[in-house]
């Protein structure tokens, strides 16, 4: 069983008695689930994001000892932004969804807020390179207004994707769901 923490740790476990294999700690905390994949070589990798939107590629071998990043790729600069739903998988692809933690910042009036786009990235399952990303708000955010405090606010924003993708195999298209 390979489970993560909101402490940033990944479990691996076993399944009948419950006992702790190996376990990992990575940058920060992990909401998503455990994309697992076995390559034709026979190694099975854990892919996962955590909330500091890293990607990561774990050698998920019960026999090891500790779990060994393979790769590890910040898919988005934006401060606030996170992974919090599992990466999906497809011919050597992993669909990464890129999410945001701004919108606990929008009560504070000295936030500048807003500046996040949700996007997708696609990553190659092997080495992590980018293949690619798409926004779901095309506009790069700029200066709008100030607030009833003088704080410059930004716009157009949002959009994170909050779940897993779903990939349509028969039409070669990819859906996600926006906040």
């Amino acid at each position: 069983v390979y489970a993560a923490t909101a402490e940033g740790e990944l479990y691996v476990l076993d399944a009948k008695t419950g006992c702790i294999h190996w376990t990992l700690e990575v940058e920060a905390s992990i909401r998503s689930a455990i994309t697992l994949d076995q390559r034709g070589n026979g190694q099975l990798v854990a892919y996962f994001g955590d909330q500091a939107a890293n990607v990561y590629a774990v050698d998920a071998t019960v026999g090891n000892t500790v779990g060994k990043v393979l790769w590890k790729v910040d898919v988005d600069e934006h401060p606030h932004a996170a992974i919090t739903a599992a990466p999906q998988l497809h011919n050597g692809r992993l669909y990464v969804p890129v999410s945001s933690r701004e919108e606990s910042q929008v009560g504070d009036p000295r936030y500048p807020c807003c500046s996040f786009r949700g996007s997708v990235v696609s990553l190659d399952a092997t080495t992590g390179a980018r293949l690619w990303k798409t926004y779901t708000v095309a506009q790069t955010p700029g200066p709008t207004a100030k607030n009833s405090i003088g704080t410059q606010l930004y716009g157009p924003a949002g959009g994170a994707i909050w779940n897993t993708p779903t990939i349509d195999t028969k039409r070669s298209v990819l859906y996600v769901g926006t906040g």
